[in-house]
C-alpha cells in the first residue's frame, strides 16, 4: 500500500532493517560524526506525518523534519509553490541582488509583528545562523558579554551556537 493512503506507522522488518543496517554503516564510513543521528532512521519518502524508510517501515515524525514541515512531508501546496518557484529562480543570494518576493515577504513579517515602532528583518539560511545574529544583536543592545543556556539545549554547530549548547556533549568536544 502506498505510504500516501496510510493513516497509520507500520512495520515490517525487524527494526532498524537490513537496507537500513547497510546504509548506516557506510554512511560511518564517509559523513563526519558531527552528524549525530539519535535513531538509525534511513528516510526516503513521506507524507503528511509519516516517513517511510528503505525496508518500507512507515514511522510518525513526531520531530515534524526538524521543525520545518509543520504542514507535513510533501503537502500538495507546498510541492507545488516550490515547483512554481524552481521554474522561475531556483537560486538566489540575498546579498547579491534585491528580489521583489523578499520584499514583500519582509513586509509581511513587519506588519504582523508585535508594536508599532518600524521593523526591519533579518533573513538568514539557517537556525544557527538566526541564534549567531540573536547574540551579536544582544551584545550590541545591552553591551553585555555573557549569554544564560540551558542543559539539554541545542542551538546549532558554528562556535558561536556551541558556546550555548550543552545538549551532547560530543558536539562540544574539541571546542573551545
Amino acid at each position: 500500500m502506498p505510504i500516501a493512503e496510510l493513516k497509520l506507522p507500520q512495520i515490517v522488518t525487524s527494526l532498524p532493517g537490513p537496507k537500513a543496517k547497510a546504509i548506516v554503516e557506510r554512511d560511518h564510513q564517509v559523513v563526519s560524526p558531527s552528524y549525530t543521528r539519535d535513531y538509525p532512521l534511513v528516510a526516503k519518502s513521506g507524507r503528511g506525518a509519516l516517513v517511510e524508510d528503505v525496508d518500507g517501515n512507515i514511522f510518525l515524525d513526531f520531530a515534524a523534519g526538524i521543525a520545518v514541515v509543520a504542514t507535513g512531508h510533501c503537502h500538495p501546496e507546498v510541492v507545488a509553490s516550490i515547483q512554481r518557484q524552481a521554474a522561475e529562480l531556483i537560486h538566489m543570494s540575498c546579498t547579491d541582488f534585491y528580489y521583489e518576493g523578499m520584499v514583500e515577504l519582509a513586509e509581511k513579517l513587519g506588519s504582523i509583528a508585535p508594536g508599532k515602532e518600524t521593523k526591519r528583518v533579518y533573513f538568514g539560511n539557517s537556525g544557527t545562523e538566526a541564534i549567531e545574529a540573536a547574540m551579536k544583536l544582544a551584545r550590541y543592545h545591552t553591551k553585555r558579554e555573557k549569554f544564560i543556556s540551558f542543559y539539554g539545549s541545542f542551538h546549532g554547530r558554528t562556535m558561536g551556537a556551541l558556546s550555548l549548547t550543552a545538549s551532547k556533549s560530543v558536539q562540544r568536544k574539541h571546542s573551545p
